[in-house]
């Protein structure tokens, strides 16, 4: 029998919709490994979760215009070098070829992290934007996405932004928003009508809201042991205090931002304290019918 290719599952997307948290929760079920996911140092040297990009960096070597790429020669120094070595094999061989030693890279590490767990999953937002590349490599492979209200996606794009240094604004301004919607958030949305495919899809308020239910559902679909006790345990375990190493994880017990981390809290209906009632509208506006027909597509609990 040939060996299985990993990975079992992907978290596809959405970006600043909650994946982070999906995948520490997923990642902290006894029988599911999902990665990245490393604890979160704030130190200037300390660790940092990064995507593996693997689906959208080769989506550079495809005829056409690709969104949300990554450049192959990326892999030369981050990642922990996990595909340096074949990076330079790109010019000397068939792409087809080459497309198979990249894959089997790929899936050997996956099964390296899924170590003695039954299934493993990886994490990156920007494969929302190749789902049916994915599917030239896993055809079928489970895939799950989180949406999030576009209102406090885009506030936490925002901090992102500011604790990043690139951006002083305090509040969320109309153009920022602008450019938002229409390079991220309704192209992410448009992605999702254009697959033919099926995706697991649930939302960040329902995952806050009824965490029990929603995260049963996925383990549902992942067709792994569930229970009461086995679920508490894994939010339990991907708490934000878990999460940061921070003592007390005084900002979430309050129920707070902690803005001076990528690893946010994610409060559900922040944007009230960070843009206009005006601001909000547009968005809204903006969204509502694409928004509709992917809740409808996908049957997405809201």
């Amino acid at each position: 029998m040939a060996e299985k290719l990993r990975p079992d599952f992907l978290i596809v997307g959405l970006q600043r919709s909650g994946t982070v948290w999906t995948g520490a929760i997923l990642n902290s079920h006894p029988d599911i490994a999902c990665f990245p996911n490393i604890p979160f140092d704030p130190r200037p040297n300390g660790n940092k979760i990064g995507d593996v990009d693997f689906f959208n960096t080769l989506a550079t070597l495809e005829p056409g215009e690709h969104k949300f790429t990554r450049s192959l020669d990326r892999y030369l120094t981050m990642y922990n070098k996990v595909f340096a070595d074949l990076v330079l094999l790109v010019n000397t061989l068939p792409k087809k070829e080459f497309y198979k030693i990249m894959q089997q890279r790929y899936s050997d590490y996956c099964d390296k992290i899924r170590g003695n767990k039954k299934i493993v999953g990886e994490n990156t937002t920007d494969y929302v934007f190749h789902l049916d590349f994915i599917d030239s490599f896993y055809p079928n492979i489970k895939k799950i996405c989180v949406i999030r209200d576009p209102k406090d996606k885009i506030t936490s794009w925002h901090f992102s932004l500011v604790n990043k240094g690139r951006r002083k604004e305090k509040k969320v301004t109309e153009d920022f928003v602008t450019d938002y919607l229409n390079e991220r958030i309704v192209e992410e949305y448009k992605a999702l009508l254009s697959y033919s495919g099926h995706i697991h899809c649930v939302t960040y308020e329902k995952m806050v809201s009824n965490p029990e239910k929603t995260i049963g559902g996925m383990l549902d679909y992942l067709k792994v042991k569930k229970s009461s006790e086995i679920i508490s345990a894994m939010i339990e375990n991907a708490s934000f205090e878990n999460q940061t190493k921070r003592v007390g994880g005084v900002a979430r017990k309050q129920g707070k931002e902690d803005r001076s981390s990528q690893i946010r809290k994610g409060v559900v209906g922040d944007w009230e304290n960070h843009m206009t009632a005006g601001v909000a509208k547009i968005i809204d506006e903006s969204v509502e019918d694409l928004r509709n027909r992917v809740f409808e597509k996908y049957k997405v609990m809201h």
